[in-house]
Parts: C-alpha cells; structure tokens; sequence
C-alpha cells in the first residue's frame, strides 16, 4: 500500500444552499425519489485572504437518474438544479409530455449532427434551431434526449423553456420546431 502524505489546510467554505441532512426529490418520469444530501463535492480556489471552497455540486447515497447532455445517467453526484426540496413541486416536474412527430419533422427541427452539406434543410446551420450559443447547444442536446424518449418530463421541458426564453428564441408556431414546442406545452 502506498503512503500518502496528508498536510491540513484550512478552506474556508462559502455556505451552501442546502445543508447535509436536507431531503430532496429527484423528479422523474411519473414518479418521484426521495433522498438526502450525504455530503459536498466543493471547488477550491485561491483568495487573497486564503483558500475559499465554493459547493459546485452535491453527493447523495443513491443513484437517480439525470439528464446530462442528450443521455440520462445514474449518479450520486447531483447539481442543484437537478432536484427539488418541495416534494409537490417535484411531482408537477415528474409529468411526462410526450412529444409525437415523425423523423422528418425532428430533422427539420433540431437538425442531424451527422450531415455535412451545409445546404441540406438538415444540417445544424438551416434546421430550426440553427446553431448559435451554448444555451441553443444545450437545448438541442435536451431536444434530442426528447426525441429519443419520446417526449419530456416536465422538470427537462422547463429547462429548455428558460434557455430558449433567455435566448430570445422566436420561431413560426407552425414549423417543425413550433409543432414540437406545442405538445411540450412551451409558448
């Protein structure tokens, strides 16, 4: 077994939102988990007066399942936004909106990643949400995790509302896009 060496440091920690101990609910579809945070995963950065820890994420000791990116995964380690301490606000954001369009409407929508004509009506540039910024990326990414589910539970349906409404996103009600939108119940 190899040694460690083992130095303490003081860090001081900028309060977290949420304390260990706290329940929260983990919202998912048509059901709700219950749980309690077990403990922080803290960043560490250099101040003038010394090192300050700032609480970027929280561990929980069991796995729920989470949207990252356009797949869900199992982890311990969760984001605050992924969770709820009121367990009625959890259970509305465990609604699933399904989402029933064909192929053709979601190409022309999101766009297919794999298309390299930038003239196709497919490509990321000439789709319905054409490429832009981090926050289109990641409403794409949430629009595909849809496209692949079949629709959305509401907690994910209310994330890709506020990235689009904090773009400033406009689009034709009855587009591909807009007819998608529709069935999530996004205005």
């Amino acid at each position: 077994m190899t040694k460690v060496d083992v130095e303490k440091i003081n860090v001081g920690i900028i309060k977290p939102q949420y304390p260990i101990g706290q329940v929260i609910y983990f919202p998912e579809h048509g059901r709700v988990i219950e749980t309690k945070i077990s403990g922080y995963e803290v960043r560490v950065i250099p101040q003038d007066s010394g090192l300050i820890g700032v609480v970027s994420n929280y561990h929980i000791p069991q796995m729920v399942s989470v949207r990252r990116g356009e797949e869900s995964d199992l982890v311990i380690c969760v984001r605050e936004r992924d969770f709820y301490v009121d367990q009625h606000k959890a259970t509305i954001a465990s609604r699933f909106l399904a989402v029933q369009v064909d192929d053709e409407v979601w190409r022309l929508a999101i766009g297919d990643r794999t298309v390299t004509d930038e003239n196709s009506p497919y490509s990321i540039e000439n789709c319905g949400l054409p490429r832009c910024c981090a926050n289109i990326s990641e409403a794409r990414d949430i629009l595909s995790f849809c496209r692949r589910n079949s629709g959305l539970i509401a907690h994910n349906r209310d994330e890709l509302s506020n990235l689009i409404e904090e773009h400033g996103f406009e689009y034709q009600r009855e587009s591909p896009i807009g007819r998608i939108f529709q069935q999530l119940e996004i205005k």
